[in-house]
């Protein structure tokens, strides 16, 4: 996959990381893998081998890397009054329990 190509066409995209179980798990292969899912990409996977290459490649080059800043949005706090009306109980009916 031409990955230049990519970096030309889209300005910018989110990716999401997950780390997935291997469901077909055969010899010498690792049993966890990284999805790296990107919008306009498709899936990729990669070994935890693979993703610490990459994190060293970053350090010796963080001039290369696309500053991206994290924001937690704001919390929004529903409130919802929920009014019950209890039937009052009767002179029986506090006499006899019911």
């Amino acid at each position: 996959m031409n990955t230049t190509k990519i970096m030309k066409t889209v300005s910018h995209q989110r990716a999401y990381i997950k780390l997935v179980n291997n469901k077909k798990l055969r010899t010498n292969a690792s049993k966890q893998y990284f999805q790296v899912f990107a919008e306009s990409d498709g899936g990729y996977l990669f070994t935890v081998n693979e993703m610490e290459k990459a994190k060293k490649r970053a350090e010796k080059n963080p001039e290369d890397l696309y500053p991206v800043e994290f924001t937690e949005p704001k919390t929004k706090i529903i409130t919802k009054e929920v009014i019950v009306e209890v039937p009052a109980k009767g002179f029986f009916a506090k006499l006899f329990g019911f």
